[in-house]
């Protein structure tokens, strides 16, 4: 298990403390305490939320905490899980990241490593984005943090897909299905993750416990829900662009084997009547003149190349072959 720990002191910036001290440290009052946990067996979580005081059902939810979402307004904490991007590296299902706020403690629980979370630890100039030395205000910054995440990956697929559709339209025959559907399997995970956080940070923005007021953050909140619902409608668009996308690569293909079928069906009706006049003059009837012929051979063979030679020529002019 990984454990990292940080004090919001004074000055509104991230100072970090022995994860040890955590517990102790929790019990001052005027305390602000992140405590960050990563890669952990549910033995060594229970041993945690023992020293921290969690208990009854704010405990049953951090072990089952990366199981579901949901949002746990409960009497003295709240208790949140989202789904998270997978971090850059790690494609596949969006990974989940749990917390739990109380007055004084902001705990949050997560398997996967989270590179947001760690560039908001090391971020040197806190206090341009941290509003108020308080664990609401600092959930906020979380919030607009990976919501700007999620708005910066929107914005790199979607240009992604409007590459693809230039090259559908200038060089169909280049796009391959597993670049579609890669794309269709990145915008699953996007929408999955925006329409999982969008209504728990609704719900959040109107929580107003005496442990968790927003105050001077409530425009933090705010900036994270309009992020989130631009990239809502954004991923909407992108639905419809790679579903148009899908239907113009299955048109391409369907036009494409019409084209083959068409080109056979126009070599198999030049050969037909070659075909016919070998069956005819392949009969071993002995009133057949031209057995007897002594350019009976050579005649046939010149008339069947005639034959399929002006078909050619008539189906080209006709644009069979275009």
């Amino acid at each position: 298990m990984i454990a990292n720990c940080f004090q919001i002191d004074d000055t509104l910036k991230l100072k970090p403390v022995a994860p040890e001290g955590a517990a102790e440290a929790c019990q001052r009052p005027e305390a602000r305490i992140w405590l960050d946990l990563q890669d952990f067996e549910p033995s060594e979580v229970e041993a945690w939320l023992d020293k921290l005081g969690i208990r009854d059902l704010s405990r049953q939810l951090c072990l089952e905490a990366l199981e579901r979402s949901g949002f746990y307004p409960l009497k003295n904490e709240i208790f949140l899980v989202i789904r998270i991007l997978p971090d850059a590296g790690n494609a596949g299902e969006a990974d989940h990241l749990a917390f739990l706020c109380r007055e004084n403690l902001l705990l949050t629980l997560h398997q996967k490593p989270v590179s947001r979370l760690h560039r908001l630890a090391l971020e040197q100039a806190s206090g341009a984005w941290l509003s108020e030395r308080s664990i609401a205000g600092f959930v906020s910054a979380l919030m607009i943090a990976l919501s700007v995440e999620c708005l910066q990956y929107t914005s790199e697929l979607r240009t992604s897909i409007l590459a693809l559709q230039e090259r559908m339209e200038r060089e169909p025959d280049t796009i391959e299905v597993e670049e579609i559907l890669g794309m269709r399997s990145e915008h699953l995970v996007v929408d999955r993750v925006v329409s999982d956080q969008l209504p728990f940070v609704q719900a959040l923005s109107k929580t107003d416990k005496p442990f968790f007021k927003l105050k001077d953050s409530q425009d933090y909140i705010n900036c994270a829900l309009v992020n989130l619902e631009a990239i809502d409608k954004a991923t909407d668009r992108m639905d419809k662009r790679i579903i148009a996308l899908r239907s113009a690569f299955q048109m391409h293909a369907q036009d494409g084997a019409n084209r083959r079928l068409g080109f056979l069906t126009v070599l198999s009706a030049i050969f037909m009547p070659m075909t016919l006049l070998a069956g005819i003059w392949g009969m071993n009837f002995e009133g057949m003149p031209e057995l007897k012929h002594p350019f009976a051979y050579p005649g046939a063979i010149g008339i069947m190349i005639l034959v399929a030679s002006g078909m050619y020529l008539y189906f080209r002019k006709g644009g069979w072959f275009d």
